[in-house]
């Protein structure tokens, strides 16, 4: 019983890529495949990590602060995403701001750090609507 539970937390966590399943109706004839999407923790910190520098420049620069981050992390806990994984991610992301938070303005409020940031920023959107199926 331990080793199922451990096969099938390691699947849950190993993949991103869609994948198909094919339940059965009440005579037992399989239905139409329906999309499992199972989330990479690495990419979803990788994503996260980018977010939370947008948000962190953002608010040391005295910019608006986009939303990327604070939608991504609603997104993922209203998932089937493990809550500690969450919860890890959630204090990564602190950190990062808390890090730029204190960083000095000079270094980070340059016209090539935003152009870098939004950059960043749109290729980790695309990556997470490709990630949960919304493109």
């Amino acid at each position: 019983m331990k080793r199922t539970g451990l096969i099938l937390g390691l699947t849950l966590l190993a993949a991103c890529s869609a994948q198909t399943t094919e339940p059965a109706n009440e005579t037992g004839a399989a239905t139409v495949p329906g999309p499992v999407v199972q989330f990479d923790p690495d990419r979803l910190a990788a994503i996260a990590d980018v977010f939370a520098t947008e948000h962190g420049m953002m608010n040391l620069c005295g910019d608006d602060v986009p939303v990327r981050l604070t939608l991504f992390m609603a997104e993922l806990g209203a998932s089937t995403t493990p809550p500690e994984l969450v919860a890890s991610l959630t204090a990564a992301n602190d950190a990062k701001i808390e890090e730029l938070r204190v960083a000095e303005k000079e270094y980070i409020c340059t016209p090539e750090m935003f152009e870098s940031r939004e950059a960043n920023s749109m290729a980790a959107q695309d990556e997470w609507n490709k990630m949960r199926g919304a493109e």
